[in-house]
């Protein structure tokens, strides 16, 4: 009751503000479950950045990548797995299987999956963090509202974006790393050596972060 309540009042408050046309600032939660939150953020964020890295043998003349989605070739590895367009319906039952799962688990243990694991409440969580750790906390940031910019303010703002950015570019950088060989591309990336084809598809999807 308690918490439901304190939901409650947070969202009243939330409300307020936007209906004062203040930014919603907000507040840094200590406690059991945000310590939950922190170690599956660390352990989603790891296994999206890893997971193109990590090597299978498949034998000659086959890629060696655990999880490829090789468009070329009209193939998707994954691990053991290989799955060629004729399977598609064993994808198409694995995205069934999985809205199912996620669906009960909504349904038996409320927002577990959107309040934990959703990848847009990992990346909210994570930029917010880099806020809270370059412009202060909920107080000092609700403090600078409506003040004149100083120096130092100016630095810790740029130094927030440039985080954020840097951010999307590394999560729009891995994503087309599932299409390729990662540590190739990752090699002709630090060498410059990229085509149009991949700078686009990392500038959408660093845009879209």
């Amino acid at each position: 009751m308690a918490v439901t309540l304190e939901i409650d009042h947070a969202k009243a408050r939330a409300k307020a503000a936007a209906a004062a046309g203040l930014p919603v600032v907000p507040q840094a939660v200590q406690g059991p479950i945000r310590r939950i939150k922190w170690g599956i953020l660390l352990l989603t964020l790891s296994i999206y950045y890893v997971t193109p890295f990590i090597r299978w043998d498949r034998g000659p003349n086959a890629p060696d990548q655990a999880v490829l989605l090789d468009f070329a070739n009209g193939r998707l590895y994954a691990f053991f797995v290989e799955i060629w367009p004729q399977d598609l319906y064993l994808v198409t039952g694995l995205l069934v299987l999985a809205s199912t799962i996620l669906i009960l688990t909504n349904a038996l243990a409320g927002r577990l999956w959107c309040g934990f694991a959703c990848p847009q409440t990992v990346w909210t969580d994570l930029f917010l963090l880099v806020e809270r750790l370059t412009e202060g906390d909920r107080r000092q940031r609700l403090k600078n509202i409506g003040v004149p910019l100083t120096p130092k303010r100016a630095v810790r703002i740029v130094a927030k974006h440039a985080t954020w950015l840097l951010i999307s570019l590394a999560t729009g950088g891995t994503l087309i790393f599932y299409f390729t060989d990662a540590p190739d591309l990752l090699r002709d990336l630090a060498a410059g050596n990229f085509s149009a084809n991949a700078l686009t598809w990392i500038a959408v999807f660093t845009g879209t972060t």
